[in-house]
């Protein structure tokens, strides 16, 4: 809230914005870090809302909040003439009409998680395993950039399952239901699987409506079109790593699969940008490492999830095996396959040690 009246400015410098439009960029950035507060309370009451399975009465406040929003933005910028400060505004009175109506909703429900303010107080051992399991999860989510493009419509779905394996796979682990847990695992994956696929095939087969709707320039189709058909048929991938992540986070372990995340989807993509997209300059190469890192990134999360009811000696073994490729790998590619190793080889073994 504070910190972002300061920051508002530089972060647009950073972002390269035209000087004839920062000055209003940086006001409506002000303006909108001031509903941060509101949309942190909405979002964190609709997850408590959330564990009990209750996901309609957050989604009726968001849909409140979005009509809320069309009415200020009418309102402050067509009848009053506010401009993009009355765009800001309109957004901050929807964050609160958000959160005043999950707030509403706390205070008015049954134990035990009724919200009493008088009763408010820190726990500091709730604290501690919220920031355990939120700060990986977090720091996860800031190393995507966030696109409006039709890759994310996709992806969001599968995010969506993501969300809600996370609260039926801690209901049940706290439950000590270990089978819930597995058919949670297998319903979130196959539905996971299922939708993405469905909405990637239709963007794919209709992609000249859909790139029409951005572009006409041939050449700018051209390469919209490769990227349609190389990212978004092979979307329902990110399943792999988003559902068995998901489980893992509703088992308390969130710290492996972010990492495991990070490092598939950032840093093997800039070792593919440094090595093979330097040495050959195509188009559908650079597109390539979409599909591959989603792959290895859902390869190395999945084991890890599977490897949380294995033995130690069952885990030496496995990364013992992976360390046999060693020797059949051309030499250019040694080194990554050293990293890729040496990352699954600790976090495994960290996750095991820690049951």
């Amino acid at each position: 809230l504070i910190l972002g009246q300061f920051v508002a400015h530089p972060i647009l410098l950073l972002m390269g914005a035209p000087k004839d439009i920062i000055h209003l960029a940086t006001l409506y950035l002000r303006i909108y870090f001031l509903g941060m507060p509101f949309f942190m309370l909405y979002d964190f009451g609709a997850s408590i809302l959330r564990s009990i399975g209750d996901t309609r009465r957050p989604m009726y406040a968001l849909i409140v909040s979005g009509v809320v929003n069309v009415i200020l933005n009418l309102l402050f910028v067509v009848v009053f003439h506010m401009g993009v400060a009355g765009a800001g505004l309109a957004t901050v009175g929807a964050n609160v009409t958000s959160a005043v109506q999950i707030l509403y909703f706390l205070t008015h429900e049954e134990l035990p998680i009724r919200l009493s303010f008088k009763s408010l107080t820190i726990d500091h051992d709730a604290v501690s395993k919220i920031l355990k399991i939120g700060v990986p999860a977090g720091l996860q989510g800031m190393v995507f950039s966030v696109e409006l493009n039709y890759e994310y419509f996709a992806y969001y779905l599968v995010n969506a399952f993501a969300q809600t394996v996370v609260t039926f796979t801690g209901q049940n682990y706290g439950a000590k239901d270990e089978g819930r847990c597995k058919k949670i695992f297998r319903l979130g994956m196959l539905c996971s699987v299922i939708s993405c696929g469905i909405l990637s095939t239709i963007f794919v087969v209709f992609r000249t409506f859909f790139i029409g709707l951005f572009t006409s320039d041939p050449s700018v189709y051209h390469y919209a079109q490769l990227r349609f058909l190389i990212v978004l048929t092979f979307e329902y991938l990110t399943s792999s790593y988003e559902i068995s992540g998901g489980c893992l986070r509703g088992f308390g372990r969130s710290m492996t699969p972010a990492i495991l995340t990070v490092f598939g989807s950032c840093v093997l993509r800039l070792i593919w940008l440094a090595t093979v997209c330097n040495w050959f300059h195509d188009y559908k190469l650079l597109m390539a490492i979409y599909p591959i890192s989603w792959v290895l990134t859902g390869t190395m999360v999945l084991v890890a999830y599977f490897m949380l009811k294995m033995s130690n000696a069952a885990i030496y073994f496995i990364i013992a095996s992976l360390d046999i490729f060693t020797y059949l790998l051309p030499i250019h590619l040694l080194a990554m396959h050293m990293l890729f190793l040496r990352s699954i080889s600790s976090l495994f073994l960290h996750s095991s040690l820690t049951l």
